[in-house]
């Protein structure tokens, strides 16, 4: 259970001590993080996760497996980091880091695993519905290398957590 704490803390103090720097789509002109160096930030605390679950804790979490968890915490990174200036940018990484934070401590039931499941595909899949409604310049979206980037891993985790679901089926029909 201390393991777990410690790998929420370590990915919640990099993202909150990257927060102050950034500001949203990384294009304004601030003294905030481009867009390159919110997608290293990001890839930098996904592969933390990654190998904090596979080596140090050497477990899988209650909802999904590590792939999934460092995909997750990928697209929520960014969108923290991208959300300081947009509250739906932050409400969505909030929402899909809030839902893996639950899964490190709480020991799901069969049926409220599917439904935090249920749950974090919904919330993926409004993330990536959402850019695309939200941006009706195909022109913008060609160039917007994180967007598209982002909008990969999510998608990536919508086919993974559907996998997911579809094995956690099979094997419930054998037993």
């Amino acid at each position: 259970m201390q393991a777990r704490a410690l790998m929420l803390a370590l990915s919640g103090v990099l993202t909150i001590l990257s927060t102050p720097l950034v500001s949203a789509h990384g294009g304004e002109s601030t003294d905030g993080f481009t867009n390159f160096q919110i997608m290293l930030i990001s890839i930098g605390i996904s592969v933390s996760i990654y190998v904090l679950i596979t080596r140090v804790l050497e477990t899988q979490t209650h909802l999904s497996s590590p792939l999934v968890f460092t995909l997750v915490t990928f697209t929520g990174s960014v969108h923290i980091l991208l959300g300081l200036n947009d509250n739906l940018l932050l409400l969505g990484g909030i929402g899909v880091i809030g839902i893996l934070a639950l899964s490190l401590f709480v020991n799901f039931s069969q049926w409220q695993e599917k439904i935090a499941r249920l749950g974090l595909g919904l919330v993926v899949t409004i993330m990536l519905v959402a850019y695309f409604v939200s941006n009706h310049d195909i022109h913008y979206i060609t160039e917007d290398y994180l967007g598209i980037t982002t909008k990969l891993v999510e998608l990536s985790i919508i086919i993974l957590l559907y996998k997911e679901r579809k094995q956690d089926t099979s094997d419930s029909e054998e037993v």
